[in-house]
């Protein structure tokens, strides 16, 4: 079995809640901005999303977050939330998922006391201050 691409996960979680983020091997997602690249998934081509979203991968109370280079300036990166039914705009406790992934992977640097990360989401841009020790 041959496979066409490689796909980087990291598992984290937020209270509990399990969380899988995406940080390498998704293909470029059509769009200026992060709402149209979520749209452009939820109309045009959802394939991504089902792969990664359904078994043997995922479960359906598993979300998948879509780790994006940021469409705007003041933003360290973008993110689309994968659900089982649809991409969605945003989420508290997955952008704390990608918040996790983004600073332990060594993607955004860590500043101690506090780490501001700013994420461009279909919703608008979102500012997370993570306490970092």
């Amino acid at each position: 079995m041959q496979f066409e691409a490689a796909y980087e996960l990291l598992l984290v979680h937020c209270q509990g809640e399990t969380g899988k983020v995406l940080t390498q091997g998704a293909p470029n997602i059509p769009g200026a901005t992060v709402l149209e690249k979520m749209n452009h998934i939820n109309q045009v081509d959802d394939s991504l999303r089902r792969f990664l979203r359904f078994e043997p991968r995922a479960h359906v109370a598993q979300t998948v977050n879509l780790l994006l280079p940021p469409c705007r300036p003041d933003a360290d990166a973008g993110f689309i939330v994968l659900q089982a039914d649809r991409a969605h705009p945003m989420s508290g406790s997955n952008a704390i998922c990608v918040v996790t992934a983004l600073l332990e992977s060594g993607r955004v640097p860590m500043v101690e006391p506090e780490t501001v990360v700013r994420l461009d989401t279909a919703a608008g841009l979102v500012t997370a201050r993570a306490e970092c020790r």
